[in-house]
């Protein structure tokens, strides 16, 4: 990778030819076949628009996030509901508090001054309103935490692994990292210890692409799922692998190592997001930019005051601070397909 010592060099570099197509795609305009939704801010309400830049759920909402699991949390005042991606409607009515993405056909809620449960695509909780708090489901199994102590459950509402853990992580691929007496490990979803690196562990984070960053007195590295550290733990910060790449942190700046642990987009960033379809957001400065993968350059000169992953063929981005944002997507040629609005 091209190493980019200032910003001038960023801009001279962003000229090169852009991928044309997305990881696992045949053809550049593969992504418009899959028609997706995606918030937009207007006249000071929320709706939502194609990923064409088409409006397709006129903005009528105070706050409105992405569809996932075909449904998409939305809400008036203080209060959330959804809306279904099949056509728009608001399909579960404005009631909760707290409003969760669906994941294996639940979601998390909570009704005002109740306890958190998981509600099915009609509304009702298919799980009843009983822990002091959830995470979403994944791979089938939800982290939940009663009398301070956390385990899991399954979709059908029982109990899959016992509460007994200070912290416990969603799963991914097979497994998840709870916090025991002993420290973090790794377990499968039957609640068996999967992997146990034998060392200290301050934290742990997620399996991804084989690999999952923790940390440790040196700070943070990369285990197997062998528990067999492969990447040393030197690093100020580090996050999951995505597209081969994951970003880390020395001591004042981030890059993305790939997975021999070899620095391939050196330490210049002040901040930055994970690889999706192939490109990542990056703050230099102020000013957020958007690299490609494949050379690690900037793909597009313009600065942004705020961007987001892509997602589907476009990313959401932000112009203007909060009390005078403007939002609007770009395509991966970094044109815009919404300009931004508020």
């Amino acid at each position: 990778m091209a190493l980019i010592i200032s910003i001038v060099s960023l801009f001279m570099l962003s000229n090169c030819d852009a991928v044309d197509a997305i990881k696992g795609t045949d053809e550049p305009d593969d992504l418009q076949k899959i028609q997706t939704l995606h918030p937009v801010l207007l006249n000071g309400k929320w709706g939502y628009i194609t990923n064409n830049g088409e409006m397709s759920v006129a903005p009528q909402f105070d706050e409105a996030k992405d569809f996932k699991g075909g449904f998409a949390a939305v809400r008036k005042d203080t209060e959330w509901g959804y809306i279904s991606e099949t056509d728009g409607s608001l399909t579960i009515p404005i009631q909760f508090s707290v409003a969760g993405d669906f994941s294996n056909g639940l979601a998390l809620a909570q009704l005002p001054n109740q306890l958190y449960g998981f509600i099915d695509s009609t509304g009702n909780f298919a799980i009843e309103a009983q822990f002091e708090f959830a995470g979403s489901f994944n791979e089938n199994l939800a982290a939940v935490r009663s009398d301070g102590l956390w385990g899991y459950v399954s979709t059908d509402g029982n109990v899959a692994i016992n509460l007994e853990f200070s912290q416990a992580k969603a799963f991914s691929n097979g497994y998840a990292a709870v916090d025991t007496f002993e420290g973090w490990v790794y377990i499968d979803n039957t609640g068996a210890v999967a992997i146990n690196t034998g060392f200290q562990v301050a934290d742990a984070g997620n399996f991804a692409q084989g690999l999952a960053p923790l940390q440790t007195n040196d700070g943070w590295g990369y285990i197997d799922e062998n528990g067999i550290p492969v990447i040393n733990p030197k690093f100020t910060q580090a996050g999951s692998f995505s597209e081969g790449l994951a970003w880390v942190m020395d001591d004042e700046y981030f890059g993305y190592i790939d997975q021999s642990g070899e620095t391939v987009i050196p330490y210049q960033f002040a901040e930055v997001k994970a690889f999706n379809e192939d490109f990542a957001a990056v703050r230099i400065s102020r000013d957020w930019y958007y690299i490609h993968a494949e050379t690690g350059t900037i793909a597009f000169n313009q600065p942004f005051d705020a961007a987001e992953s892509f997602r589907n063929g476009i990313a959401r981005v932000r112009i203007g601070d909060d009390e005078n944002a403007r939002y609007g997507y770009i395509n991966t040629e970094g044109e815009y397909i919404w300009y931004p609005t508020r």
